[in-house]
């Protein structure tokens, strides 16, 4: 079986292929496939508001890998929708939801790697035990996330120099390697 490959960079709409740009002519005459392209120089980035219950899990991943599949992300998308909705529900549960019960859901695909910034911002400003959570066993939200192979961090949100949350941040690879 030929292993899967992925091409990481995006062409933007002159350098793609005539039969691929984005282009209205002939639209109405005849079917047509149009592919995705990522705005030249810019990232993917998505942005949700989730509410901070027990449903938030599932939320997370459908609307990850919505987001992920229609974009052709060159990564694993399954993956990445696992570690979105551990993350968020993580932040629901173990974090503290913003004044309006909700956690912040961020999607951003780096256009030089291909990776995946998968980001949840919640109330809470500290993380103790992070360490200790990353390692954890078989029922840590974290310690799943950590199996996936991807890097997890940390940080303190601030906005206009005051500390409002933080932010625990997953990078998810973003390409299959052609030799996989």
């Amino acid at each position: 079986m030929k292993p899967r490959t992925q091409q990481c960079n995006a062409l933007t709409d002159a350098e793609a292929p005539p039969s691929e740009r984005m282009t209205l002519a002939g639209l109405a005459s005849r079917p047509m496939v149009l592919t995705l392209l990522a705005p030249a120089g810019d990232a993917y980035r998505w942005n949700f508001q989730l509410p901070a219950t027990d449903g938030i899990r599932r939320e997370a991943r459908i609307r990850s890998r919505s987001r992920l599949t229609v974009s052709h992300w060159g990564g694993d998308v399954d993956v990445a929708a696992r570690v979105a909705g551990e993350l968020a529900d993580n932040g629901a549960r173990h974090g503290r939801p913003f004044s309006d019960g909700s956690v912040s859901l961020r999607l951003i695909v780096l256009p030089e790697t291909g990776e995946l910034l998968v980001q949840v911002d919640d109330a809470a400003p500290t993380f103790p035990g992070f360490e200790a959570a990353v390692r954890g066993g078989p029922e840590s939200g974290l310690g799943l996330v950590q199996r996936q192979g991807v890097k997890l961090d940390w940080y303190v949100l601030q906005e206009g120099g005051d500390v409002v949350g933080k932010t625990v941040q997953a990078v998810v690879s973003g390409c299959w390697d052609e030799a996989a």
